[in-house]
């Protein structure tokens, strides 16, 4: 029997048991400036033993980032989002300021994600769609998220053992905008719009990672390896690039868009899962484009604790489906594995 294709569409209440939503996010910030707080101590006022090139002790590049993190926190508390926050230095053409953003935001959910265990949906996921092995993904499923966290790679790294950011992402085919090339097309694939928390090299092939491994907590080591790459991304004229990119931001010469590709490879999507997205205004339209592309779609879920608000905001991005197939789920202990899987 052919299976039905089926694509989940994840916003950051997917990630609500671990991660902040909107709302929590300036008192989580504060929160993880305690935490760093305690290793304070370890920090050294010396250089950077392997980069002589970087004009900061530890301890120095240690009080710009509680700086900046108290900046992201203000921010975030200032405005109705950190994204809208992100549109508005866009739209005045504040590049540096917006760079400094991506930095700063892409530190703290790393940290965030060292302190809090992933949650724990990711593994039952993960559990429920593998057959076989941990490489036999359902070769219908397709995952396309707003969220620049690696709760999905977190969660699978207890499958793969490997502890390696980027190891992970590769087998979970995770595309995102600077990475699509390597896409392996018609398998399972997540498609993050907005980037991930990476970081490029000045001729945008090379990808890093802020810190190479998942770490379980907030250690010296995971705390040195973030300074030193924060202070190469914000304190040197090194031309280095964020992995984090907004879905809105223009397309990056060579890279084609993002967009564009997720269309391609969902567009022929039968049942869409919408789990905790609210189609935010300034998203609706690459939301638009991206479901209107699904030419064959006929039902749609919506799960999240106010999955009819939601359903309500999807009928201004496509109208054409019929109301029972527009299907509320209000139980959020597990992601919805519909009938139709």
């Amino acid at each position: 029997k052919r299976k039905m294709k089926v694509t989940y569409l994840i916003g950051a209440g997917a990630s609500r048991n671990a991660l902040p939503i909107v709302t929590e996010l300036p008192e989580r910030i504060l929160a993880i400036l305690e935490k760093i707080k305690d290793t304070d101590g370890k920090i050294l006022d010396i250089a950077f033993t392997d980069n002589e090139r970087l004009p900061l002790t530890k301890k120095a590049a240690l009080n710009h980032l509680i700086a900046d993190l108290k900046w992201l926190a203000e921010k975030a508390r200032n405005h109705a989002s950190i994204d809208t926050f992100a549109k508005k230095l866009f739209l005045k053409s504040s590049f540096q300021e917006l760079k400094k953003l991506k930095v700063v935001l892409s530190i703290y959910f790393i940290l965030e994600q060292a302190s809090s265990r992933y949650d724990k949906r990711y593994d039952s996921f993960f559990a429920s769609i593998l057959d076989k092995d941990i490489v036999d993904f359902p070769s219908n499923i397709r995952i396309i998220s707003w969220n620049y966290d690696y709760q999905f790679e977190q969660a699978f790294s207890e499958y793969t053992d490997s502890t390696e950011i980027i190891d992970n992402q590769r087998k979970l085919n995770v595309v995102s905008k600077f990475t699509y090339k390597q896409l392996k097309t018609d398998r399972f694939a997540i498609f993050k719009i907005n980037g991930t928390t990476n970081f490029l090299d000045p001729n945008w092939k090379n990808e890093h990672e802020y810190c190479k491994h998942f770490e379980n907590s907030i250690t010296q080591q995971l705390l040195e390896s973030v300074l030193e790459n924060y202070t190469s991304l914000l304190h040197t004229d090194l031309k280095l690039y964020c992995s984090l990119s907004f879905a809105w931001e223009d397309p990056v010469d060579g890279f084609g868009n993002i967009v564009e590709h997720t269309i391609k490879e969902t567009n022929d999507t039968e049942i869409l899962i919408v789990i905790g997205y609210s189609f935010p205004f300034f998203n609706r339209g690459i939301d638009r484009e991206i479901i209107n592309s699904m030419k064959k779609l006929q039902k749609v879920y919506f799960q999240a604790p106010d999955a009819n608000n939601i359903r309500e905001r999807f009928l201004s991005i496509r109208n054409n489906i019929r109301d029972e197939y527009l299907i509320t789920r209000f139980d959020i202990d597990q992601f919805l594995l519909p009938a139709e899987l």
